[in-house]
């Protein structure tokens, strides 16, 4: 697939499936993944901002999310419909040429995009104020709230749009905001809300990024046959246990999620304030670690084939 050079239906299409895409997840060490609920709104922020590209009316809206992130998200994307709609509009008025295929970057395609990023910046934020999941104490101290996170990666492609950067460097200055976050979701309720909306909104942001990105050259594959990202041996039954530091509640959210992907797990308190032991017997051993480090740092760490 050629380089996505212009801000039009086709690459939306590819931007918004590429963050659901479950067969190849975005960033998955930051142990988030769509809910159902989100993945609607997802879907509904897609066709919103294709009816924006398309100088269209937007639909009428059917989602109604009960989710906090996904309430949010809803906002978030709403407003980037509407940024780039009316930026379009503004720019269609002025004489400014729309975009077409095979247009330059630096266009008015590039200059709704970045303007649609900035509204839901700010839509964010109005969200963030209004509401009383806002992050407190350590945690949200040293990190950016979802909507400064949103409005970094705003301004950082503003910057570049002014000066007929490409489609693919604007992308990659927004998701680039994304960058030095600390990982795995924190204790406070609070700022594990706040956290998955950034980590959303950062999704979407990278999934533009990668859409956007020229194809890489095809790879040399290993000795076994597999490619980037593949592996090409056999599931194994393992037994994995470690040590890890969490209130009850965080530690049922675990335990609830390790049983999705195991046959049987094991938790006993350590008597070490708020650690607990785990024992857990699967054959997705690589996502059971995955979602242990989701949820903090696991310690004596083993794996060992069960067979």
């Amino acid at each position: 697939m050629d380089a996505m050079t212009s801000f039009d239906a086709e690459l939306v299409h590819l931007w918004f499936r590429r963050a659901l895409d479950s067969d190849d997840p975005l960033m998955p060490f930051w142990g988030i993944r769509p809910t159902d609920e989100e993945s609607s709104v997802i879907l509904e922020g897609m066709e919103m901002v294709l009816a924006a590209v398309a100088d269209a009316e937007p639909g009428r809206s059917v989602v109604r999310p009960t989710e906090l992130a996904a309430r949010m998200l809803r906002s978030y994307l709403s407003a980037v419909a509407a940024g780039v709609a009316e930026t379009r509009r503004t720019l269609a008025g002025a004489g400014a040429e729309m975009p077409t295929g095979g247009v330059p970057t630096g266009d008015a395609g590039s200059l709704a995009l970045v303007a649609g990023l900035n509204a839901g910046a700010a839509a964010l934020y109005s969200e963030f104020v209004s509401t009383a999941y806002r992050p407190s104490g350590p945690f949200g101290a040293s990190e950016p709230t979802a909507a400064e996170f949103a409005r970094l990666a705003g301004v950082s492609a503003a910057e570049l749009v002014v000066d007929g950067a490409d489609l693919h460097q604007i992308a990659g200055a927004a998701a680039g905001a994304a960058r030095g976050w600390r990982v795995g979701l924190p204790q406070n309720a609070g700022e594990r809300a706040d956290y998955r909306v950034r980590a959303l909104v950062g999704l979407l942001l990278v999934a533009l990024e990668r859409v956007t990105r020229e194809p890489e050259p095809p790879a040399e594959p290993a000795s076994c046959g597999a490619g980037p990202g593949q592996n090409a041996g056999h599931t194994f039954p393992a037994e994995i246990t470690f040590q890890i530091g969490l209130d009850p509640d965080t530690a049922g959210a675990l335990v609830a999620e390790l049983r999705g992907l195991a046959d049987e797990v094991t938790v006993w308190a350590s008597g070490e304030g708020s650690w607990q032991r785990f024992h857990v017997h699967t054959d997705r051993s690589g996502e059971v670690i995955g979602q242990a480090y989701a949820y903090g740092t696991p310690f004596d760490l083993q794996v060992t084939d069960r067979g």
